[in-house]
This record gives structure tokens, sequence and C-alpha cells, in this order.
């Protein structure tokens, strides 16, 4: 059942107080994007972000479980925002480049027919090595790939070769992404104890957007008066 009004009340405002802007001002954020809608869009996420943040901070939970689920919605929220920015940089505004062209092909190994003693060669060649290969006569092929299909890691790579972001920001970006496919828990159990969830990441997921928006406003500059 819903909380009573005025708690629910207290609860919201302090959620608000303390987000320096309202849902506008988040949306305006992103006004390095040039695109109306998708700063909208991602406007909200930022904010929804960062109220929700709030709300786990005024509850002060301590349980591990409550941490987990702050840090995971906080790092999953923030890695979308960053693949919508660079995606929209890449493939709306930076598309003719060969650098995005490069990412929208991809090569694929079709096997073909050929004589039996080939196919026994081959076969014989990968049975020799260690582990064990499954060697075929095959011809390359280089085919369209939806932008859809682009993995991050290598939009972010693209950023970086059009001097869009810096190295070490792309590279920090890289590691969000990685941690966001953590919300599969199969994929988290198996990090094993190599991996914990802390707050102080999903910090970082916050504050490293600060960055992105200052490194892209920079290149905007360098672009507009080339």
């Amino acid at each position: 059942m819903p909380l009573d009004t005025p708690l629910a009340s207290a609860l919201d405002g302090y959620a608000r107080n303390d987000l320096g802007g309202d849902a506008a001002w988040h949306e305006a954020f992103f006004a390095f994007l040039r695109d109306p809608e998708l700063e909208r869009r991602v406007g909200q996420e930022f904010f929804t972000a960062r109220y929700l943040y709030k709300i786990f901070e005024g509850l002060r939970l301590a349980d591990q479980w409550a941490i987990r689920a702050q840090v995971q919605l906080q790092v999953q929220q923030y890695a979308s925002i960053y693949e919508a920015c660079l995606h929209h940089l890449l493939f709306s505004e930076l598309g003719a480049t060969e650098v995005v062209r490069r990412l929208l092909v991809q090569p694929r190994f079709l096997e073909y027919p050929a004589p039996q003693g080939i196919r026994d060669a081959l076969a014989e060649h990968g049975h020799a090595q260690e582990p064990p290969v499954v060697a075929f006569p095959a011809s390359r092929k280089i085919v369209p790939q939806a932008d859809t299909r682009v993995r991050f890691e290598h939009k972010a790579d693209a950023a970086v070769a059009l001097g869009i972001i810096e190295q070490d920001l792309a590279d920090e970006l890289k590691g969000f992404y990685a941690a966001r496919n953590l919300i599969h828990i199969h994929a988290e159990l198996a990090k094993g104890q190599s991996w914990e969830w802390k707050l102080e990441y999903a910090g970082s997921a916050y504050w490293r957007l600060q960055a992105l928006k200052d490194q892209v406003e920079e290149w905007r500059v360098r672009t507009d008066s080339a």
C-alpha cells in the first residue's frame, strides 16, 4: 500500500532538494548533443539515476543487498547514458567518416567445398595443435553490420580516434559498461571474489559524466573553428 502522504512528500522532497536542479536542468546538461529529443531522454535518465541515489542515501541501508542494488542501478543507468551519447555522436553526426564506416562492416569466414586431400591436410594440422582446433577451407567476406550491433568498446575506441574523448576516459567508460553486464547474475558469480559492488564505483560513474561533457564540448569548439 502507498506511504502516508506526509511521509511520501518528505521522502520525495529529500530526494529532490539536493539535486541542484529539476528534470529540465538535467535535460539541458546534454545540450552538447545538439539533439533535443535525445537530450530529453538521457536527461530524464540522468535525473532518475540521481533521484534514486538520493532515496537510497536517505534510507541509510547498510545491508549488502541494498548496497549492491544501489550500485548496480547507478552503473546500469550511467552506462546506458554513455552509450547513447557516443552512439549519437558517431552514427548520427560522423557516420560519413572512415573510422565510423569501418564499424559498420564485419569480416566473416564462409566454408566452401575443397578436395578431400586438402580437407584431410587441414584436419591433420588442426589436430596437431594444442589444444586441437577445427580447421577448414573458407573464404573471407566483408558484410554490413547494423550500428546497434557494434560493441561499446569499439564505439569508445572510435570516439578516441576521432578526437571526441581522451583515451583515459574511454578506458573508464569501457569499465562501467563491462560492469553493467554483471547485472546478469551468472556473470557476476563468475567474477567470484575479484568483484565487489562499492558505492565509490557508482560515484565514479556519475562524476565521469561531467568529464564526458567537457571533452565533447572541447571537441565541438575545435571542429566548429576548423
